[in-house]
């Protein structure tokens, strides 16, 4: 199992390193957060990559933007993928997404969420799929998952993924498990005094779960935590671009911003990247206020809007020191 791993690991990064060579970057300019002197924390969200096999474009956009988050002069404390990594869940798409992030972000925290895709969207062997993710993401971002959800604590605070468990490609799917160990995992967050981040390929909505017996219950979770707790929930699955009068909302009674497929094409064969393709959002977080800024780490230029910044500023009910 271990000269599998190593040689997979070998083989991924290989493959990779060329790809990267291949697919170029461009001359893409450092940036930096809003205020490097007091940021407290920051990360990169990125969701739906759908990297694909035989989509060579796709996988230069992922490439591309994942050189543009390495440009980032403060770094990153962590990146975030929401799910749906790759097209099929294929030994090469799993290869091809792992093996560049690893290559590219090297020593940063790559926190994954399994997304519907990465498990065969809604056909084929569901457990070897799901097994195959895990194998995956534990030899390549240093983790030990055996569940789809898990949460990692990122310079004291808790990056908490939640994951679907059923092969359902339009409902999400969380068992009363699953429940449990949120609860007990947003009490250790609280007690820390800091916000607390929660992200799930799907959006805490009915637009996912049509009878409503998971979001209803998630959403009245997190909303009675966020009532004294700072809480921030990211999520994708939909493909919709990041508009301010879409992706941000907060009307279930805590944050929740949505992220756009980064990998979106155009054209009749699809071989054309999209003006909204290459899309995601830098977290800030400062003393009294968490700034979520949207990016186009394809071009490396932040996003506007009729020359309105795409961002969205929400303050601290608990200032953090």
């Amino acid at each position: 199992m271990i000269v599998k791993s190593v040689f997979l690991r070998v083989m991924a990064t290989l493959l990779a390193s060329f790809m990267i060579a291949v697919s170029g970057s461009g001359a893409l300019e450092a940036y930096d957060v809003r205020d490097p002197e007091n940021c407290k924390l920051n990360f990169t969200v990125l969701s739906d990559v759908h990297v694909e096999g035989n989509n060579f474009n796709r996988y230069k956009i992922y490439s591309r933007c994942l050189q543009n988050v390495t440009r980032n002069k403060s770094g990153n404390d962590a990146v975030l993928f929401l799910g749906d990594n790759t097209m099929n869940g294929q030994n090469i798409e799993n290869m091809l997404f792992h093996g560049t992030a690893a290559v590219l972000l090297k020593d940063e925290n790559i926190i994954p969420v399994m997304g519907n895709h990465d498990i065969g969207n809604g056909e084929g062997d569901y457990e070897t799929l799901q097994n195959r993710w895990y194998s995956y993401t534990n030899s390549f971002f240093g983790l030990s998952l055996h569940h789809p959800y898990y949460y990692k604590v990122v310079d004291g605070y808790y990056f908490i993924v939640l994951g679907m468990e059923d092969q359902l490609v339009y409902e999400m799917t969380i068992t009363d498990e699953q429940f449990e160990w949120l609860e007990s995992t947003l009490s250790l967050a609280a007690q820390s005094g800091k916000p607390a981040f929660v992200f799930s390929h799907y959006p805490a909505d009915d637009a996912c779960d049509e009878s409503g017996r998971y979001t209803d219950r998630l959403v009245d979770m997190l909303a009675e935590y966020n009532k004294t707790n700072d809480l921030f929930y990211f999520c994708g699955h939909t493909h919709m671009p990041l508009y301010l009068f879409w992706s941000f909302h907060n009307s279930d009674g805590f944050p929740e911003t949505y992220l756009p497929r980064l990998t979106e094409l155009a054209g009749s064969g699809d071989n054309e990247i999209y003006d909204n393709s290459g899309i995601g959002v830098e977290v800030e977080l400062y003393e009294n206020e968490l700034v979520i800024r949207g990016r186009d780490f394809y071009n490396g230029e932040w996003r506007y809007e009729d020359d309105v910044p795409c961002e969205v500023t929400y303050q601290l009910k608990n200032p953090v020191h």
